[in-house]
């Protein structure tokens, strides 16, 4: 194989074993990859080939409306144009510059220019301004990039909120929707008075270490920590993509997965545009506008997308949906998506209408993304997610309460996972979050249980903060999910703890079922039953819902189901009060819960009731009158 940067070659070697993937690591990385500046591969891929389209771009699903079309020259002058902008701003090599967008095609060049020229930090736009307010003060960005005002979307308000709350408010450029007018201070505007075919500035050849961009983690619980990830992160991260999914310059691909996360920015985002690929938009909305999501195949045979996009929540609607007279022979046999577990009857079903595997991955942002994916040629291993990536070591480890490793795992022993590799990142924006998750020694504490079989497969079950603990019992959630996933029935699935007075916590399951599937909750936990291999780990509760609460990437957001069983069993134990009363449960982080439970004319008595009650169970609880 020829070493990158540039187009990546058309040839692959196999992935079929870990073999495979160790035979792969007899040429030392260094020689693979000769320069590791992210946004100079970037430019590589509008070079390629300047006429091809680099982007197509939809509106919001209109399949039959007008379409913009960008070239990779188009792409690569706006680029240049932005990062000049932002130099010319004030805007220095090692400042923050937030971009609060959905996707439009100006947030791709918006990401090059800012990788050129300062550390990109994309922020998920479906925060609240408070939350919004926080990221950008704790980023120190120098300038804030956000989707000016736009019906259907909150952001303009939500980042004006916050920066009025500012006392030396960031400077403000706006993008606009492609297909409305362009707003104050727009930046394609702005940016066109600059020049368009060179950087108007000393800029340094990135070095590996380098750090390229910000991204923040899920945040699902507290404040979402801010990555420093690397330009060798995300070359490395480009090469990788390309090895373990064959990549070639003739691949179309969708990009309706918002840009604020990993995966998104990187593997179906600008990954595509480094390798010369097509990229289609098909909505500010992403998956989630259901127009796209009802014309997805006929997106494949007009475009002639190449490989399938999609979460596992996207997967299970496209699996009730197949094409019907589409042609979509363009699509390739191999596609990978992550995120969350993906039940195999959808795996099945996906196969069946497309003629392409589901290939699982796991990954995470503190890894610039993949830590390992199903091999394209090999065997999927259910319940799996794959070999890990080529370069990257993987441990299995029992770790001390103080994070110090005790010892190493054996083959299918579950532990934490550590990871060490070129994916890894620069560490936190915020040194003091460092401690026992980047290591000295290079390792990456992930914080989720997992375990690596004897043929080098990994198995994640859960994250340590997720951990059910009954009776002094540890049990991993993602067994639970996995027995249910595994039935023709479910969606999705997640299994939390609910407050038990006796066993401190008890396992329950809330359950997702697919369009027009019928099971009772006793059948589906029978069905459970037979495969949880401790018994233990049996839920003593299966609440069906019809949406899972899931995160903007596909993840459930578990501290909301955490805090939905608290209230179900306080509601319970609470009814024989003599007295009008409110219960108010809130998750305080993690997996931990607190309870104020508010007295309404109560006598003295009824209140020792309450503290009776109350007292039984381990959740912190107050009493107000």
């Amino acid at each position: 194989m020829t070493p990158t940067p540039g187009i990546p070659p058309r040839q692959y070697p196999p992935l079929r074993t870990l073999a495979d993937v160790e035979a792969i690591e007899q040429v030392p990385l260094e020689q693979r990859i000769t320069r590791w500046d992210f946004a100079l591969n970037l430019l590589d891929g509008c070079r390629n080939d300047p006429q091809r389209a680099a982007l197509h771009v939809t509106d919001n699903g209109n399949l039959d409306g007008k379409l913009i079309t960008w070239s990779f020259a188009e792409l690569e002058q706006r680029s240049l144009q932005i990062a000049n902008l932002l130099r010319a701003s004030g805007v220095g090599a090692e400042d923050a510059v937030a971009i609060v967008s959905p996707t439009v095609p100006a947030l791709f060049a918006t990401m090059i220019g800012g990788l050129l020229a300062a550390r990109p930090f994309p922020v998920n736009w479906m925060l609240d301004a408070g939350a919004l307010g926080d990221l950008i003060q704790r980023s120190g960005a120098k300038a804030v990039i956000a989707l000016g005002p736009t019906p259907g979307f909150a952001i303009w308000d939500n980042v004006s909120n916050a920066l009025a709350e500012m006392d030396s408010p960031p400077q403000l450029f706006t993008l606009h929707d492609p297909f409305a007018p362009a707003h104050a201070h727009d930046l394609l505007v702005a940016a066109a008075a600059h020049p368009q075919d060179r950087l108007a500035f000393r800029r340094d050849t990135a070095q590996r270490n380098t750090i390229a961009c910000y991204v923040h983690s899920g945040g699902t619980t507290g404040h979402p920590k801010i990555v420093q990830v690397t330009h060798g992160g995300m070359v490395f991260r480009q090469w990788a993509a390309n090895i373990c999914l064959a990549f070639t310059p003739d691949d179309v691909v969708l990009s309706d997965t918002p840009l604020f996360h990993i995966g998104g920015l990187l593997v179906r985002g600008l990954v595509s545009t480094a390798d010369g690929h097509t990229t289609v938009v098909p909505s500010m909305h992403g998956a989630r506008d259901k127009r796209y999501i009802a014309s997805y195949w006929r997106y494949v045979e007009r475009f002639g997308i190449t490989q399938i996009s999609g979460v596992p929540t996207t997967l299970s609607v496209l699996a009730k949906n197949p094409p019907t007279t589409e042609n979509i022979s363009t699509l390739r046999p191999y596609f990978a998506t992550g995120s969350t577990a993906m039940a195999p009857a959808m795996q099945d079903r996906i196969l069946a209408i497309t003629g392409a595997r589901t290939l699982q991955t796991y990954g995470l942002t503190e890894n610039t993304s993949h830590v390992s994916v199903d091999p394209r040629d090999g065997e999927i291993r259910r319940g799996c997610s794959g070999l890990r990536v080529a370069y990257t070591t993987v441990r299995i480890a029992r770790m001390g309460e103080d994070g110090e490793v005790l010892r190493e795992c054996q083959a299918g022993e579950s532990g934490m996972v550590l990871v060490r590799g070129p994916g890894v990142a620069a560490g936190y924006l915020d040194p003091a979050q460092n401690r026992g998750v980047f290591l000295p020694d290079g390792f990456l504490v992930t914080g989720d249980l997992g375990s690596v079989d004897a043929e080098g497969y990994v198995r994640i079950s859960g994250r340590q903060k997720d951990i059910i603990i009954r009776s002094g019992h540890n049990i991993e959630p993602g067994i639970i999910e996995d027995a249910l996933l595994q039935s023709p029935w479910v969606a999705q699935a997640a299994a939390v703890g609910k407050p038990d007075a006796h066993a401190g916590e008890l396992p329950i399951a809330y359950v997702e079922l697919l369009p027009g599937a019928q099971v009772t909750a006793q059948e589906l936990l029978r069905y459970a039953a037979q495969r949880i291999p401790e018994r233990p780990a049996v839920p003593k509760e299966i609440i069906f819902i019809d949406k899972l609460p899931l995160t903007a990437v596909g993840k459930p957001i578990k501290h909301l189901l955490q805090a939905d069983a608290a209230r179900r069993v306080f509601n319970a134990a609470l009814q024989p009060l003599p007295c009008r009363w409110e219960l108010d449960v809130t998750n305080t982080g993690g997996s931990g819960l607190n309870l104020v439970l508010r007295l309404h004319g109560a006598a003295p008595e009824t209140r020792r009731q309450a503290e009776e009650i109350l007292a039984a169970f381990s959740t912190p609880s107050t009493i107000e009158d």
